[in-house]
């Protein structure tokens, strides 16, 4: 079994911290990498290859979901998981539509990011599924 490995892309160095110490603490799975801009996530996916990538909406330099519908086309495309502060349906169904597979509120939902992870790691075990 293959560890999960994750990419964090956040404008907020304490929120990339702490998601990187929420993460951590879940056996096999392992923060590869991070990016503050969409620029730097653009440039980090394709060549870091992560299984899953916790993605922000708002980037100082653009749109996550511009960044989510770019990664979705890669040869091993990774799971993508907002996690915004902008929480509204618009958002919500663009970045589901876009192939997010969660959306998450960073004020109401941040620490299932865990959970999230576990069960990707789960599905990619190969064992299986109830």
């Amino acid at each position: 079994m293959h560890a999960v490995r994750v990419f964090l892309v956040d404008d907020s160095a304490l929120l990339r911290d702490r998601l990187t110490e929420l993460l951590d603490a879940v056996p096999g799975v392992d923060v590869i990498g991070e990016a503050s801009t969409a620029r730097e996530a653009l440039a980090l996916i394709p060549r870091l290859r992560p299984d899953l990538v916790v993605l922000d909406i708002r980037l100082p330099d653009g749109d996550g979901l511009a960044v989510l519908e770019s990664v979705r086309h890669l040869e091993s495309a990774p799971a993508v998981v907002m996690l915004t502060n902008y929480p509204n349906e618009y958002y919500r169904q663009r970045s589901y539509a876009a192939g997010a597979v969660y959306f998450l509120d960073k004020s109401m939902e941040f620490d299932r990011l865990p959970e999230v992870a576990a069960q990707l790691l789960a599905a990619t075990a190969g064992g299986p599924h109830t």
